[in-house]
């Protein structure tokens, strides 16, 4: 059937040119929210309809959740950034922020080679999540802020680790695999600075 290929086609061309826009190429929001809605359970969705083959099924839904987690993660640490009280925190904000926007744009450019769609919105229970921290202000912010950085890393190397060893495609096991220190080497900042804060 072609009608769900010509409609992915369509969003995925939507979407990478909503990724250039902007009077500057500075991979800001390189998955930009606001441009479709897509949230994570609409993606995979789309996904099931249009992949034939499990496998492809299986490995787009670790895609979709690792576009969403970055997504995620994006949100939070731009947020974040401004209300930090510590130096220390901040700065590690304004590290992740420009870690996960260059993730998010190699995660996008992966999943379109792979005809893949994925989210560009987050869930409005993901939003809550942001929202409850950034209520929170001074150094009761910071320690919120990094134990969240620490909770959504550990999750996102397991889904790393499991996609690595069980991605039934070699390019996105590959990426999964190559991306995981990085991943390890932001949760052991957080730690870092979470102890500074006790």
């Amino acid at each position: 059937m072609k009608t769900p290929a010509i409609l992915l086609t369509f969003a995925l061309a939507g979407m990478m040119a909503a990724c250039n826009t902007g009077t500057r190429n500075n991979n800001q929001d390189s998955i930009p929210a606001e441009d479709t809605g897509l949230t994570q359970d609409m993606a995979q969705d789309m996904n099931r309809d249009v992949l034939s083959d499990d496998s492809l099924r299986d490995d787009s839904k670790n895609i979709t959740k690792a576009a969403e987690d970055g997504l995620y993660e994006v949100k939070l640490v731009s947020s974040g950034k401004a209300k930090a009280s510590s130096a220390s925190v901040k700065k590690l904000a304004e590290h992740m922020q420009k870690a996960h926007e260059k993730l998010n744009q190699q995660l996008a450019e992966l999943a379109t080679k792979k005809n893949v769609t994925i989210p560009t919105a987050l869930e409005a229970s993901k939003e809550k999540d942001i929202a409850n921290i950034l209520e929170k202000t001074g150094t009761d912010f910071d320690k919120a802020f990094v134990d969240e950085l620490i909770d959504k890393h550990e999750k996102a190397i397991d889904l790393f680790e499991k996609t690595s060893q069980n991605a039934q495609d070699p390019e996105v096991r590959d990426w999964f695999t190559k991306t995981l220190p990085e991943l390890r080497s932001h949760l052991e900042m957080a730690k870092t600075e979470q102890a500074k804060l006790k």
